[in-house]
């Protein structure tokens, strides 16, 4: 069967936080290679603390998950100018063999 984007897709990101304040993510975004933006759901359990690690996750569902990748991920905090960019940003295709429970279909 062939290959198609999926319908939604979510990434679970590790960060690290060098600075003096807590950092809080307030938004996300994907901008596509040819200037698409596309706002993101955004969670964080915990702000992440100064020196320290945290996780985050954004995500997309529907047909605006069909962006034109590599794209960049853009993320940004609650109190201040700090952003997080990543360029180069692709998803892998979903066979469409495969069911919702990533079991295969006859």
């Amino acid at each position: 069967m062939g290959e198609a984007q999926p319908a939604s897709v979510a990434v679970r990101l590790r960060l690290k936080n060098p600075g003096a304040e807590p950092w809080t993510l307030a938004g996300a975004a994907l901008v596509d290679s040819t200037g698409e933006e596309v706002e993101l759901a955004a969670w964080q359990e915990a702000s992440i603390p100064p020196n320290g690690a945290g996780a985050v996750v954004v995500g997309i569902e529907g047909e605006r998950a069909q962006l034109a990748c590599p794209c960049t991920l853009k993320l940004w905090e609650a109190q201040g100018p700090r952003t997080v960019t990543l360029g180069n940003v692709t998803f892998p295709a979903v066979d469409k063999a495969r069911r919702d429970d990533g079991a295969a279909t006859p």
